[in-house]
């Protein structure tokens, strides 16, 4: 079963993605004895310009980012629920779909 910080993610993207359907993604289960299991969220380039934009969710932590470039969300100690890094790191999903014109916005 997923940790509550992968479901508070999942359960945004989601909803964002029921609104917008036309956005190529794929979620994708990556199993690994050495480094844990992942879930990744990846948006397919829409031209061979763009960068594959995603998000990874691990245990307790979420990575969001576009081509090379990734910014890491988790609590570590600064008193935030699951809902709120979910939170935090979905706003950053969006605004690299924004920037990268896979949204308007």
């Amino acid at each position: 079963m997923a940790d509550p910080l992968t479901l508070a993610f999942e359960h945004l993207a989601r909803e964002f993605l029921a609104r917008h359907p036309s956005l190529r993604h794929e979620w994708r289960d990556v199993r690994s004895r050495w480094q844990g299991d992942r879930r990744d969220l990846v948006f397919q380039p829409h031209t061979p310009q763009s960068p594959e934009v995603f998000a990874s969710l691990n245990d307790g932590q979420i990575t969001v980012g576009a081509g090379q470039s990734h910014d890491d969300f988790e609590d570590f100690g600064r008193g935030l629920s699951d809902e709120q890094v979910a939170q935090l790191a979905f706003n950053r999903l969006v605004e690299l779909l924004k920037e990268n014109a896979y949204i308007s916005g």
